[in-house]
């Protein structure tokens, strides 16, 4: 039996609430006693505790310091990480125990049966990075290695999934942007019933992106109800966050309302110049959803700027038969490419997505993830600097560098209303996720780094952007988040992730609780992650533990 003691901190239980002096002492990854005189004697070295352990106790000296719970991350696309050495040390690095993957709508199972058959990874690599060599037939086989993982320690955090929509749809019908008939809407649903019956949190919709955003209502509603009749969540990246916003979270609050299933908002925000100002109608909507009997919830990144796959910036119509068609789309000299070009310059009118490039232009659109030679000192430059350095349109500077790095960048979009940002944050049914794409090299949003830090630093507390208190922070970024994606007792799933959930169905900092800690001094904490320096973690972080077992 091994025994830690947290000795004299303040601790902020995640509950809500004004940190406190105490005593935290842990035994076999699991919280036994928090409170003053926890630990009552000290003799050679080591201290004991009013449990009952005498000797061979490691004691941590926390006065002066606080003692968070671990942060979940609500919103990870970490799903390939988890198998890189070093894949998870951007949040291990700003305290968080436990990521949360199948994001979006993009995962990486099931694998094609081809193992030449590249086409999901090609689809997925620009917001995953690049695959293991190890695949899964089902995505419930994905589940079960991350309950192994997570019972043995092997990915250095806990790992959690929600059932991806997007794999699983091409697992059926291929990346054809139609939608699904009836024995294929059946296979689709039994396959996500099947991963949730595995331990999956629940399903995640990609409908800002092909090919989730072909799915009828029928395959969406087929969806739903498997969450419904399991009590997990349908979580959604909606399709439109701009002028579409409003009609994008109605069709998500629908599925809920028809079938019954509770249903979360990605990274919720409001994009573009003309929509500036527009949250606060947003969430006095979501209120009124709320009201009207519909279970929804949301979670935010604390940052301006937005990062996806370049695809992303193009008709949708471009992404049929995934990366290859736009590909084939952008070639040069043909009219297809004219055409696609052609009609960056206005909104979509034949679409609910929203035309990104026409809403915010090439000098708030930076790129990223340079894998050829003779761009790399393009990485991270916005893209009318790039076309102004070689002299060509900016939509004809893309196109190429498309094509050249064969679908494989990213982006950093700067669209976000940060005011909007604020007022989305402060609403009680929002969460923290960090959406962070872990690409290993090259230029990487900040948001990777530093979600959890920036909301600490910035947006809790007493600040002038302060929108939380430091209590509700840490409780919207540990037990709150446990609670409603399900991970341990009171969560719509019931601890259905091997190591997550509490012995007892503890959350936070309790007895019976895992012991997901973290050590931070107040004195020298700061968010240190910009747009100019995005991978570095806040400094003030002394120590991570998940489950007891000490991670930094």
């Amino acid at each position: 039996m091994t025994t830690l003691v947290l000795a004299g901190g303040t601790v902020w239980d995640g509950s809500g609430g004004a940190g406190r002096v105490a005593d935290v002492v842990v035994r076999d990854g699991v919280v036994t006693a928090v409170g003053v005189g926890a630990v009552t004697s000290v003799g050679d070295g080591h201290r004991a505790s009013s449990s009952g352990v005498s000797d061979g106790v490691e004691v941590v000296d926390a006065s002066g310091l606080d003692v968070l719970p671990g942060f979940v991350d609500v919103h990870a696309h970490d799903d390939v990480a988890l198998f890189r050495p070093g894949g998870v040390a951007p949040k291990t690095g700003q305290g968080v125990t436990t990521t949360i993957v199948g994001n979006c709508g993009q995962g990486v199972a099931p694998s094609p049966t081809d193992p030449d058959d590249r086409s999901l990874e090609d689809y997925s690599r620009p917001v995953l990075g690049g695959f293991p060599a190890r695949r899964w037939a089902t995505f419930a086989d994905y589940v079960r290695t991350l309950a192994d993982g997570d019972a043995d320690g092997r990915f250095g955090l806990h790992a959690a999934t929600l059932v991806p929509h997007a794999p699983l749809r091409a697992g059926v019908l291929g990346f054809e942007r139609r939608p699904a008939d009836a024995a294929e809407r059946s296979l689709i649903a039994a396959s996500v019933g099947d991963a949730l019956d595995a331990g999956a949190l629940g399903v995640s919709l990609g409908l800002m992106y092909a090919p989730g955003d072909a799915a009828d209502r029928p395959e969406l509603v087929a969806l739903a109800r498997e969450c419904a009749v399991r009590g997990t969540l349908l979580v959604a990246h909606v399709r439109n966050e701009a002028d579409g916003l409003r009609d994008s979270i109605d069709e998500l609050a629908s599925l809920g309302r028809e079938t019954g299933a509770a249903v979360h908002v990605s990274h919720l925000k409001v994009t573009g110049p003309r929509n500036v100002g527009g949250m606060p109608a947003i969430v006095d909507h979501l209120d009124a959803l709320r009201d009207d009997g519909v279970d929804v919830s949301a979670d935010v990144y604390p940052y301006d700027a937005g990062s996806t796959t370049v695809a992303s910036l193009f008709p949708p119509a471009t992404a049929d038969r995934g990366v290859e068609s736009l590909l084939e789309a952008l070639r040069p000299g043909t009219r297809s490419r004219r055409d696609v070009l052609g009609g960056l310059l206005e909104p979509w009118a034949d679409s609910t997505l929203e035309n990104q490039y026409a809403a915010i232009g090439p000098a708030r659109i930076s790129l990223a993830g340079f894998t050829r030679p003779e761009h790399a000192g393009f990485e991270g430059w916005s893209l009318s600097d790039i076309a102004a350095s070689v002299g060509a349109d900016p939509r004809e500077v893309l196109a190429d560098l498309v094509l050249a790095e064969r679908g494989a960048l990213t982006v950093i979009v700067f669209h976000t209303d940060l005011e909007g940002m604020r007022t989305a944050l402060a609403w009680p049914h929002t969460l923290v996720g960090s959406d962070g794409l872990p690409r290993e090299t090259g230029t990487v949003h900040p948001r990777l780094y530093g979600t959890f830090s920036r909301v600490l630093d910035e947006y809790a507390g007493w600040g002038p952007r302060a929108v939380l208190s430091r209590g509700e922070a840490i409780a919207r970024m540990s037990t709150r988040a446990s609670s409603r994606f399900g991970l341990g007792g009171g969560g719509s799933a019931g601890g259905r992730t091997v190591g997550v959930g509490g012995a007892g169905g503890a959350l936070g900092i309790a007895p019976g609780a895992v012991a997901d800690l973290q050590l931070i001094d107040p004195a020298a904490y700061a968010d240190r992650a910009t747009y100019a320096t995005p991978r570095l973690g806040p400094s003030g972080l002394i120590g991570l533990w998940a489950a007891g077992r000490r991670l930094r």
